[in-house]
């Protein structure tokens, strides 16, 4: 047994020869799958959904030469095609080489089965001939066992199939959610029943399934959830195994999603009658209630870089001159990157724009010390909409205007 990782996949992806793979295959091939689009509009927009992606670290902003991003949408679509390209063009169809006796792979990481170590060693060195921006590692059983994705596959000497348990990293320290913790008990019993139905499938036989189990209620009493707690879990997913539940129909309702903030026993009792008033009065909605958790640890620290001013979008700025102080101050707001709206095509400070309250006082004033500094920006507020930053900038326009706005509001406020 032996199973190979390719080394950084998704930032190794070679975007522009997966995006002509891309192409070659919706448009070369079979002739009921051709887009409607035309071939060079298609690629263009692939082309501006995963090329030049910027990021930040330490403060600098940075562009990404090749690969897909990390959190893309578009990263495991475009991963998997790359992958399945290498498969068909250079490994499956390359009879010079001595295919494991089985392949499987998931994404990145696949497992094989080989006759002999000489095998293994001339399929990973043919493996890492093929690209090179794609690489393998390679990882080999030990003692009959292999760690493969959240599984340990062992050979098993009194069968001919290998025994198949839930995989325990060596980084494990058996924390989940404590029973205390002051989130709905919904939320507890989910996890449980999620360990427990991760456990039921990967377990290929009675004997390992109930080491496994043990090993995770162990666990789970260590984080303070009662014995009847986790039993009544295990026994409601065994039942959803044994005991399918036969579907209703009904009719079709439409789905209503409501989030609410998550406060204890107030919350449960606000949520069970407003079901409860929905049922009666709106027969024909369906509505899931989901509590968010309020403020946490994580929340008081700061984990990613921050970015930089040129970088902020859809805030509320104010900048005053250099010389003149606030006597010269303007307030506005932005969608856009801020250096986007201060140099940008109708920029406040670029000297092609026709028309700007800064350009205009700064040559009006005939004062050489008069400037703006962009660095000196400062930001009032932020919002992810383009209609409440409106309304904001309002509000400011109308209780702190500044002297060099000539609106007195970028929005109608009925309430002042």
């Amino acid at each position: 047994m032996a199973s190979f990782d390719v080394q950084s996949l998704f930032t190794n992806v070679p975007l522009a020869e997966t995006i002509d793979v891309c192409m070659n295959r919706l448009y070369r091939g079979k002739p009921e799958i051709v887009p409607n689009l035309p071939e060079e509009v298609l690629k263009k927009l692939i082309s501006l959904c995963v090329c030049d992606n910027t990021f930040v670290f330490n403060g600098k902003v940075y562009s990404q030469i090749d690969g897909v991003a990390m959190g893309s949408s578009l990263g495991p679509v475009l991963a998997n095609i790359w992958m399945c390209h290498l498969e068909e063009e250079y490994i499956f169809s390359n009879g010079n080489i001595t295919l494991p006796s089985f392949y499987r792979r998931y994404v990145d990481d696949t497992f094989c089965l080989f006759k002999s170590y000489e095998e293994i060693s001339s399929f990973h060195i043919f493996l890492n001939s093929i690209h090179n921006s794609t690489k393998f590692d390679l990882e080999l059983e030990l003692d009959g066992k292999l760690s493969f994705l959240d599984t340990v596959v062992c050979r098993d000497p009194l069968s001919v199939s290998p025994t198949v348990s839930t995989k325990v990293k060596a980084t494990d320290k058996g924390l989940f959610y404590d029973y205390a913790s002051f989130i709905p008990d919904r939320y507890k019993s989910n996890l449980v029943c999620c360990l427990v139905y991760r456990v039921y499938k990967i377990a290929s036989n009675y004997h390992v399934f109930d080491r496994d189990l043990k090993t995770l209620c162990t666990k789970l009493f260590k984080n303070g959830f009662p014995k009847d707690f986790v039993e009544s879990c295990i026994s409601r997913v065994l039942d959803g195994f044994y005991e399918p539940k036969v579907p209703v129909l009904s009719v079709s309702r439409k789905e209503v999603l409501m989030v609410m903030p998550y406060l204890g026993f107030m919350s449960m009792s606000l949520k069970r009658d407003i079901l409860k008033l929905v049922r009666k009065f709106y027969p024909t909605v369906d509505i899931k209630l989901v509590f968010k958790r309020g403020t946490r640890i994580s929340n008081l620290f700061r984990f990613k870089d921050t970015f930089p001013l040129k970088c902020k979008s859809g805030v509320v700025y104010y900048i005053e001159c250099c010389k003149c102080g606030q006597s010269a101050a303007y307030i506005g707001k932005t969608k856009n990157t801020l250096f986007e709206r201060f140099y940008g095509s109708n920029g406040h400070l670029n000297p092609k724009t026709q028309k700007s309250a800064l350009i205009d006082h700064v040559m009006g004033s005939g004062d050489p010390e008069c400037s703006f500094d962009f660095d000196s920006i400062k930001l009032l507020d932020s919002a992810s909409a383009d209609y409440r930053l409106i309304i904001i900038e309002s509000v400011y326009l109308k209780f702190d205007k500044q002297s060099l706005n000539t609106q007195e509001y970028s929005y109608p406020l009925k309430l002042f």
